[in-house]
């Protein structure tokens, strides 16, 4: 486990080396210990190579995709584990003013709900200058996507959604940008965008440093703190933030946090080696 002290340690110095979080949104590591040795995985090995193992969905498989493969004990662990560490909880901003507002691309109804998000604080208070949409041509899935009447893709549902949302006077007024990723090609194979691949398309069109909202939603907040930590320039003040959801309306809610948990400690890993 000395392997996981390392990345824990070392999160704390990642925003003087990448760019830079407006709030620290560590995992504690006597947590983490807790929840790997519930769930098997050798004090001994590897951390990062023990939870891609084991938590981490396959290979071109989307979340809700993924099968149950925890019994009802480990479940009922993971959940409440999860719930105790805020992983369900709202992550909200700490400030009340950014330059940009960046709606994290996804399913449909996380899309929709991002955007519910946003202008809950845009009703609270918070205040930014411009919105952009981070999305990709992924072609949407009747198993879990809405819109399939008038749209074949996420970056074209993003605009629907977009224009028929009930939005304050002066938020509808705000400059917006769609950002809309092609489709990448591998092997024979065509692969979505992920949010890597939104960000990088984002700061070939707007690259100057800014301080910028994130819009994810949970239990997906943290592993994609640390991918926008890893993807922007040491210029860049950004936070993340996400409506919080109620584990018990998912029965795959333990399988697919773990799956974000093991994204998050290897994006981590990621991160620490552009040292």
């Amino acid at each position: 486990m000395r392997y996981l002290l390392t990345i824990l340690f070392s999160f704390s110095f990642i925003s003087t080396l990448l760019s830079t979080p407006l709030q620290d949104r560590r995992l504690e590591k006597a947590a983490l210990l807790e929840l790997a040795k519930k769930l098997q995985i050798p004090e001994d090995e590897d951390l990062m190579i023990g939870t891609q193992k084991k938590w981490l969905r396959n290979h071109g498989q989307e979340r809700w995709e993924m099968e149950q493969t925890l019994s009802p004990e480990d479940r009922a662990f993971v959940v409440d584990w999860a719930q105790k560490k805020g992983l369900y909880s709202p992550w909200t901003p700490c400030k009340t003013t950014y330059d940009k507002a960046l709606i994290l691309g996804a399913t449909t109804s996380c899309m929709q709900k991002r955007l519910d998000y946003l202008t809950t604080l845009w009703e609270e208070g918070v205040r930014f200058d411009k919105i952009v949409w981070l999305t990709g041509k992924r072609p949407l899935d009747a198993k879990i996507d809405g819109l399939l009447d008038s749209c074949k893709n996420e970056s074209e549902a993003a605009r629907v959604i977009w224009e028929k949302a009930s939005l304050p006077e002066e938020m509808r007024k705000i400059p917006i940008l769609f950002i809309e990723v092609e489709m990448k090609k591998e092997g024979n194979n065509l692969k979505r965008p992920n949010t890597q691949d939104t960000i990088i398309a984002f700061l070939e069109v707007e690259p100057e440093p800014c301080r910028a909202l994130f819009v994810s939603d949970q239990p997906f907040c943290g592993y994609q703190d640390a991918i926008i930590a890893g993807s922007l320039s040491q210029d860049f003040l950004f936070d993340t933030v996400g409506p919080g959801v109620d584990p018990s309306s998912h029965p795959l809610a333990a399988v697919i946090t773990l799956d974000s948990i093991s994204r998050w400690i290897y994006q981590d890993e990621l991160n620490n080696k552009k040292k």
